[in-house]
C-alpha cells in the first residue's frame, strides 16, 4: 500500500510520537506511590490515582497540572487527616520535577522528518495543556520542520474537523500518524481520514482501545516504517 501523492499534510502526535513522554508521567506515579506507601499499598494507590485522573480530566483537560490535581485528590483520600503539608509539598515537587524532566526524542524521529520535509506540509497535532505543550515543542528543536501546530482540547473527532477546516482541507486529506489509539486513529477513522499507528513500549491506560477495522489503518513497528508508505 503506497500514500505517495495522496496526501499534501501529514500530522504527527507530540508525546510518544515526537518525544518521550509517558515513562516520565510512570516514573512519577511511581514516585507518589513511594510517598504514601506508610497508607495504602502501591496497587490501591494506583487506581485511586486513576479514578482522580478520570474525575478530573473533562474538566480540567489533560497535562501535569492535572496530574498535580488527581494526585492531591488521591493522598487527601488516602491519608486522610494526615493530609498535610509535608505530603503537598512532595506531591508538588514530584510534579516539578515531571514538568521538566530531560527532553528525550524519540529513536528515528529527526531522520523521518528530514526525509519528508520539502516533499509534504507537517504538521503537529496534539493535545493537552497549551504552554506545556508548546514548550515541549520549543525545546524539541523540531520546529523548524513543521508548518503548523495545533494544541487540540481533547483529540475528539470535532477538534480534528475543526482542524482540517482551519487549514482548508477536507477530513478524507487528514493523515495522522501517533502511538494512541484513542487519539490519533480512531477519531481521524471515524471522520473519513487515513491514520497510521506506531506504537510506544509504554501506554496510558486512559488512551487504550481496540484498533478499529479500516483500510485507513496501517499499523508499523517503528516510524522509521512509515517512509516506505510516503516515499
Amino acid at each position: 500500500m503506497t500514500l505517495k501523492g495522496r496526501f499534501r499534510y501529514v500530522f504527527f502526535d507530540a508525546d510518544d510520537t515526537l518525544w518521550e513522554n509517558e515513562s516520565y508521567f510512570r516514573e512519577a506515579e511511581h514516585r507518589f506511590a513511594r510517598l504514601l506507601s506508610a497508607y495504602a499499598p502501591a496497587e490501591k494507590i494506583a487506581a485511586c490515582l486513576a479514578e482522580k485522573q478520570e474525575e478530573n480530566i473533562p474538566v480540567f483537560g489533560y497535562g501535569s497540572k492535572t496530574y498535580l490535581l488527581g494526585m492531591l485528590d488521591a493522598a487527601a483520600g488516602i491519608c486522610g487527616d494526615s493530609f498535610g503539608p509535608e505530603i503537598y509539598f512532595k506531591t508538588k515537587q514530584i510534579i516539578h520535577e515531571l514538568a521538566y524532566h530531560e527532553f528525550h526524542l524519540m529513536p528515528g524521529i529527526e531522520e523521518v522528518l528530514k526525509a519528508l520535509h520539502g516533499k509534504y506540509r507537517l504538521a503537529v497535532a496534539t493535545k493537552g495543556d497549551l504552554l506545556e505543550q508548546m514548550t515541549k515543542y520549543r525545546e524539541s528543536g523540531l520546529y523548524g520542520y513543521f508548518h503548523h501546530i495545533e494544541v487540540m482540547e481533547r483529540k475528539s473527532a470535532e477538534d480534528y474537523l475543526a482542524m482540517a477546516a482551519k487549514l482548508d482541507i477536507a477530513p478524507e486529506e487528514i493523515l495522522m500518524v501517533g502511538n494512541s489509539v484513542k487519539s490519533d486513529i480512531a477519531p481521524v477513522i471515524s471522520i473519513g481520514g487515513t491514520a497510521i499507528h506506531v506504537p510506544h513500549e509504554v501506554t496510558w491506560s486512559h488512551e487504550m482501545m481496540e484498533i478499529p477495522a479500516s483500510d485507513r489503518v496501517i499499523e508499523v513497528k517503528n516510524i522509521k516504517e512509515i517512509l516506505n508508505f510516503l516515499l
